[in-house]
């Protein structure tokens, strides 16, 4: 076996990963997008605001647009994501409504996937997921990191 491979033996190999809805609205605030969705959001800018750093240093200028993200953390002993990703979209059709509002304004919707470089995940994502996906306007993003991530959403 490789220096990689995994064994029954080994003990806690857990695995994260993150299921964002991710809004970009060129008008929207973000509580409008919280309310109309009602899901809150962890992380959120909004148009017009002053731009800054994560770590709060003043930028020049303002946002262009409002930001919003919806995020759930995962944790699996396994590889896999694929029922999870099924089931976080699946809960999103009872906002399809809200959704195509959010899109006809202007609004750019999508799932992003956040793998957070805890290991190797591959899985298979069945017709179901990206047809309802696409009936909701919903874009597919893929996020990986190298480095494991050590901060919580929100």
């Amino acid at each position: 076996m490789g220096g990689n491979d995994l064994s029954e033996d080994d003990e806690d190999y857990s695995r994260r990963f993150d299921l964002d809805l991710w809004i970009v609205h060129p008008t929207m605030s973000p509580n409008e997008i919280s309310r109309a969705l009602n899901l809150g959001a962890h992380v959120t800018r909004a148009v017009g605001e002053a731009r800054i750093t994560p770590q709060g240093r003043r930028l020049p200028g303002v946002y262009p647009d409002t930001r919003w993200r919806h995020t759930k953390r995962y944790t699996v002993e396994e590889q896999w994501f694929g029922d999870e990703l099924a089931r976080f979209v699946e809960n999103l059709r009872s906002r399809s409504e809200a959704l195509a509002k959010i899109q006809a304004t202007g609004g750019i919707t999508s799932v992003i996937i956040q793998f957070l470089g805890d290991g190797y995940f591959g899985d298979e994502i069945g017709l179901e997921t990206p047809s309802t996906m696409v009936e909701l306007g919903l874009r597919l993003d893929i996020e990986c990191f190298v480095v494991p991530q050590t901060a919580e959403p929100g």
